[in-house]
């Protein structure tokens, strides 16, 4: 997961860099610019340019389904990275996580390496469409290539 993960911030800095206009596939100028936004903030950037370019730029047509698709890889991978995961007393595996808007909510969920199959899952397919979205190039997930 984290592998495919930094792999995806790479991307939204080339992403960027590219929807801005530097000619470079990784132009420092956009490294410059995105080393300090969270992925948030470059997911908010990326698609602020694509509604821009839009109009001139067909291909770009499709970038609302690449933000939800980055939004949702964000949300799965967040949920791993960001909360505790521990075996309780019977072997299972769970993931403890805590809400405190208005009321405060404890929450302990059982997952399955299923789930984390799951979340890199979408992480990738993000990645793959990200990327098919910047190079106009049709980029399947890699269990969909034959």
């Amino acid at each position: 997961m984290t592998v495919l993960w930094g792999s995806l911030e790479s991307a939204c800095v080339v992403a960027f860099g590219k929807l801005s206009g530097y000619e470079q596939t990784l132009d420092i100028r956009a490294v410059i610019i995105t080393a300090h936004l969270n992925f948030q903030q470059r997911i908010d950037a990326i698609a602020t340019l694509c509604e821009h370019l839009a109009p001139d730029y067909p291909t770009l047509s499709d970038y609302e389904v690449v933000i939800k698709q980055l939004k949702a890889a964000q949300k799965a991978r967040n949920k791993f990275a960001h909360n505790p995961i521990s075996v309780d007393e019977s072997g299972q595996v769970g993931i403890a996580y805590a809400t405190a808007r208005g009321t405060l909510k404890l929450n302990m969920e059982t997952i399955h390496l299923a789930d984390i199959k799951e979340a890199c899952s979408k992480i990738h397919k993000a990645l793959c469409s990200l990327h098919s979205l910047i190079t106009g190039h049709k980029v399947m997930p890699i269990w969909d290539r034959a």
